[in-house]
């Protein structure tokens, strides 16, 4: 496949940081966040984007394991996110194609960490990275669970509900939520594996019902609840492995702050020269 670099897609207009479309030039749309639809559309604008051209999220969280209510941060994570969205139907779902690339960094040093200590068991463990590849994601008005395969004597279970979305003055939230499981179909299979990631969105509602802002500019706030991974040793030591943060979405990895584009260079340079082809797998 032909790959195509970033400077050639993105360019060096698109490197600016979001900016607003005047509301005068558009008949601002009269919104409702009862309306599912609407919903849909607001979690794109401030979530994803209406057009197809590649933008960024970035975000910073503390990773705590919680134990009997008493939260230990263990590490800092600095996360970046490319994307892209299409349309997949006239009611307004579209899809997203998406590559996260997640670093991990000490507390005190923000050095980046490829092994750790577990606290609770003493051990020095590696870090299981996820590796950085495309995945897709379909948003829309139905939220029936999508059930499928797993791992080997697993079985997968997704929930995405849409919304809800609020809106206050000219300030609009939404919520993006991924509910996911893994669940074995024997004892013998091993232990379940839990998620929650909670998202929520804030934005301006004049961008948002601007029809000439296709991407209109947000903040993340962000909070998840998992079951430990297998690669932190925790065995049977109860808790969860909780995380909050937030983020902003940018326009390219050239409006991210220099900590993520040092870490994006230094572990996904393939990713980093060719954002683009990267996407496009």
């Amino acid at each position: 496949m032909k790959r195509r670099t970033a400077l050639g897609l993105i360019g060096a207009a698109a490197a600016a940081p979001l900016a607003r479309a005047p509301a005068a030039r558009a008949e601002l749309l009269n919104l409702n966040p009862s309306n599912p639809r609407h919903t849909l559309m607001i979690t794109r604008k401030l979530a994803h984007s209406m057009d197809n051209g590649i933008f960024c999220w970035w975000a910073k969280l503390r990773r705590m394991a919680v134990v009997d209510k008493i939260a230990t941060p263990l590490w800092n994570v600095h996360v970046a996110a490319l994307l892209r969205t299409r349309d997949i139907d006239e009611d307004g779902a579209y899809e997203t194609t998406a590559i996260s690339m997640v670093f991990y960094t000490d507390l005190e040093t923000g050095e980046y960490l490829e092994t750790f200590r577990n606290p609770f068991t003493g051990r020095e463990v590696e870090i299981g990275y996820f590796p950085a590849r495309p995945s897709k994601r379909a948003t829309r008005i139905d939220e029936s669970p999508e059930e499928g395969p797993g791992r080997e004597g697993f079985r997968s279970i997704r929930i995405h509900p849409l919304g809800p979305a609020m809106i206050e003055g000219d300030d609009v939230w939404v919520r993006d939520d991924d509910i996911f499981r893994s669940e074995p179909e024997t004892p013998e299979a091993g232990q379940p594996f839990r998620g929650n990631d909670w998202s929520t969105y804030h934005g301006s509602l004049e961008d948002v019902a601007n029809p000439e802002v296709l991407r209109a500019p947000a903040t993340w706030h962000f909070n998840d609840i998992l079951s430990y991974p297998p690669w932190l040793g925790m065995g049977d030591h109860p808790g969860d492995f909780v995380s909050r943060g937030f983020g902003r979405k940018v326009s390219s990895f050239d409006s991210m702050p220099r900590k993520w584009r040092e870490l994006i260079r230094m572990r996904h340079p393939d990713i980093y020269d060719d954002p683009a082809g990267a996407l496009e797998g």
